[in-house]
């Protein structure tokens, strides 16, 4: 009479390997996930601080680009770029990729362009 109750010796640790990569798959899609936020963030904050200096140097009579420049400044962003056309203006600011962002992609420096103006 055959026991059917002993496991086959062919299946021992089968159930820890496939947790073990599960586990891995699952923290894997965790860190690429929040990549992903932080860059989604990183974005939208450096798109509203681009806004913000547009609008600055589409109100200023003097300077406008030193408008712009003053603005990008106090939000802790670089003025990379700054043009005026017939009461248009086109601004771009760029800050360096925060740090858990550059560490796993090759995303350094994060760039955003915002017009004002008619």
């Amino acid at each position: 009479m055959r026991n059917d109750n002993k496991p086959n010796r062919g299946e021992e640790g089968s159930v820890t390997i496939l947790t073990l990569t599960l586990g891995f798959v699952i923290c894997c899609a965790g860190v690429l996930g929040l990549l992903f936020v932080q860059l989604t963030l990183a974005r939208a904050t450096l798109g509203s601080y681009a806004d913000l200096a547009a609008i600055a140097a589409l109100q200023t009579v003097g300077e406008p680009c030193a408008a712009a420049e003053t603005i990008a400044v106090r939000n802790g962003v670089e003025l990379s770029g700054c043009e005026l056309s017939f009461g248009r203006v086109v601004v771009e600011v760029q800050m360096t990729a925060p740090k858990l962002l550059s560490r796993f992609s090759n995303i350094d420096v994060l760039a955003v362009t915002a017009r004002a103006g008619y």
